[in-house]
């Protein structure tokens, strides 16, 4: 499994975005892990920051060099790798479904009316992975669990509550069943649904954010080491874009922002983005077939970063257009917004993925 979220819009406060791993980048660069990337490690990997693998004789002698780390260190890291896969998996999907459910239910507290002009129900949240996450995840705590586990339990379990009532609310509304009983069991659906709704949006928060801290540990470990031991080639340089990619989009992802603060951190993202891209140009034969799309991601990473801080600078509010489109599914088209930003963001992280795909 692999390798982060506020709507302006009244649908979500947070808007859902991945979590970059280092599962790949170890195997790659430092031997993090204990054994070398396998099966199981590659299925896990789709969606990881991944850097380049350079031929060059210093980096496999790097990688030959470092000592491998204990058991416990690499059981360790694969199970972060597995919360993360999880997460990256199934979250999205489902806050996704809770906006659909919001978009055309205007009172969350009241439910539906049963007078809505448009319905459009829910989106599926797939019931048979979140049981696979669940047993993984089971396996994983064995022992003495940490706050991580802690948050990865209740996760896990706060998704399949909400996973059964939206498969009993698909059915009733993919199936037109509303228009048999005038709304009835919507209403009655819609109190556990929202209660549900409201608890994973918590724990949701919660394990995403213990995440980011175990990740924090490693990438930076790591990225310290892999400077040490190659320099600042591209391996090194991909990490520390998408390291400085992340911090930024956890300030800008946020309906506000320190505009100042944020300036810098897109400042440093700028740099180490234009040190990779320069490297690049030098060392062609260093990159992958995946470097042109990576480097259009972070080109329109940039584009819309700038256009969210110099909104939030500018204090330039969203015009009535804009207004109408800040909404799942069409949010990333507003210039500026959080919508386009953490897309933007998003597709960052899947180029990068792809870099070693």
């Amino acid at each position: 499994m692999k390798s982060p979220q506020t709507a302006v819009s009244s649908f979500h406060k947070k808007i859902p975005r991945r979590i970059a791993s280092t599962h790949v980048l170890a195997c790659i660069s430092l031997a993090l892990l204990a054994t070398a990337c396998g099966k199981k490690n590659e299925d896990a990997s789709a969606s990881s920051v991944a850097p380049v693998m350079t031929a060059t004789t210093a980096s496999q002698a790097a990688v030959a060099s470092t000592p491998a780390p204990s058991a416990p260190a690499a059981a360790s890291d694969d199970k972060l790798q597995d919360y993360i896969a999880c997460y990256n998996q199934l979250d999205r999907n489902a806050h996704r479904s809770i906006a659909r459910y919001r978009s055309w239910v205007k009172d969350m507290d009241a439910g539906p009316s049963g007078k809505e002009m448009v319905v459009y129900g829910l989106y599926k949240i797939d019931v048979a992975d979140i049981a696979k996450c669940k047993t993984s995840f089971a396996q994983a705590v064995k022992g003495t669990p940490g706050k991580l586990d802690a948050a990865a339990t209740a996760y896990i379990d706060s998704l399949a509550e909400l996973g059964a009532l939206v498969a009993d609310a698909d059915v009733y509304y993919s199936r037109d069943n509303y228009k048999d009983d005038a709304f009835a069991k919507g209403k009655k659906l819609h109190a556990p649904l929202a209660a549900s709704i409201k608890n994973f949006e918590e724990k949701s928060n919660i394990f995403s954010e213990e995440i980011e801290v175990e990740n924090d540990k490693i990438l930076d470990a790591e990225m310290q080491q892999l400077e040490k031991n190659e320099g600042r080639q591209l391996p090194y340089l991909q990490m520390a874009l998408m390291s400085k990619a992340k911090h930024l989009i956890r300030l800008i992802g946020e309906e506000k922002f320190d505009a100042a603060a944020a300036a810098k951190i897109l400042a440093d993202y700028e740099s180490v983005t234009d040190e990779a891209i320069t490297y690049v140009k030098k060392n062609s034969e260093s990159a992958g077939s995946g470097w042109s799309s990576l480097e259009r991601a972070t080109e329109d990473y940039r584009k819309a970063a700038k256009e969210r801080v110099r909104r939030i600078r500018d204090k330039v509010a969203y015009s009535e257009g804009e207004k109408m489109m800040l909404k799942p599914g069409s949010g990333w088209m507003v210039e500026g917004s959080q919508e386009k930003v953490t897309k933007a963001y998003n597709e960052l992280i899947e180029a990068s993925n792809h870099m070693h795909r």
